[in-house]
């Protein structure tokens, strides 16, 4: 058994207590939708789990107690709970990569992915529009690739708008797996979230929410969307919490139209991308210390790729919040 050289400051999703800093998964599972080769990934094509348990156990070592667990990271968690006296927060991960299980006409949503880019530009104000093509930030083509078609496509018709139907069989699925697990958060939505929010299809969002709740587990809604998701969430949606991109360079639709919405939250929010995908990484204090005292996040979400990022990362953190 091993126990912490730091603490972190702790903060409560319900009755569920959890660390403010919480390790998230990218890092080590990226590959599986983004391609390409990682520092994690076998041969044979699956995770290194014994070096992604190595960086873990630092996270922990660090003050972490709380760790996002897609299924490719279940063997990593299992292990960590056999050696450490401390009690460690799974986040179970339902959201889709790719919308393969909500439907239209028995088709994956993803196949439509560029009509609805279409749809959601129709209904955006041009100024969006007009910045997202323009803008030169590094940020840009991880913002671009949400809402500018890659091909001429037409906006979905109200009728199938209407006619996007759940298959709830992965989702149920996935949520007994984290049952045996004993998990109490499951996280839901992502850019499937973006999608429906923006289609004014809230009450599929409602339905996977009610699952996830039926199941015994607390639901914390995924978006990146922020200043059009967040509203309606807060109105028509049952969640214990949420998770967001934004950081002290951008946010969506914009970083100021975030931090207006979110002082408006009354559940705990999360932020996710807090270091802008690498662009504040040499810059930990002053990202964290925006995302802490400015945004006022309750915790953040991110990754690491190595025991020593892990030790500068989740260090910086502490620091900030003992200030």
């Amino acid at each position: 058994m091993f126990r912490p050289v730091q603490s972190i400051p702790m903060f409560k999703i319900e009755e569920v207590e959890i660390s403010r800093a919480i390790l998230g998964c990218d890092c080590f599972i990226s590959w599986l939708y983004q391609g390409g080769t990682s520092l994690f990934k076998l041969a044979d094509g699956n995770l290194d789990v014994s070096r992604a348990f190595d960086v873990v156990r630092t996270c922990v070592d660090y003050g972490v107690t709380g760790i996002d667990i897609p299924p490719l990271l279940v063997a990593v968690f299992k292990k960590l709970q056999g050696i450490t006296d401390e009690k460690i927060v799974g986040f179970g991960a339902i959201q889709e990569w790719f919308c393969k299980n909500f439907t239209l006409d028995g088709v994956p949503l993803e196949n439509y992915s560029e009509e609805i880019k279409a749809t959601v530009s129709s209904k955006l104000p041009q100024r969006y529009m007009k910045g997202f093509v323009r803008s030169k930030g590094p940020e840009m083509d991880f913002i671009r690739s949400f809402f500018v078609p890659k091909r001429p496509a037409k906006p979905l018709t109200n009728a199938q708008i209407d006619s996007v139907k759940i298959e709830p069989r992965f989702f149920e699925k996935r949520l007994e797996l984290y049952r045996h697990l004993n998990l109490k958060l499951v996280q839901f939505g992502g850019v499937t979230a973006d999608w429906l929010a923006s289609m004014g299809r809230m009450d599929l969002l409602a339905y996977l929410s009610q699952l996830i709740k039926k199941g015994g587990f607390k639901p914390l809604l995924i978006c990146h969307w922020a200043s059009i998701v967040l509203p309606l969430a807060e109105k028509e949606l049952e969640v214990a919490g949420y998770i967001i991109p934004i950081n002290k360079s951008w946010s969506l639709l914009s970083l100021s139209e975030a931090l207006n919405v979110i002082k408006n939250v009354k559940k705990p929010l999360i932020a996710m991308k807090p270091l802008a995908r690498g662009a504040l990484a040499n810059d930990l204090n002053g990202a964290f210390t925006f995302l802490f005292k400015k945004a006022k996040v309750e915790a953040v979400m991110v990754g690491v790729s190595s025991q020593t990022e892990a030790r500068q990362t989740f260090s910086a953190i502490a620091k900030v919040l003992q200030e």
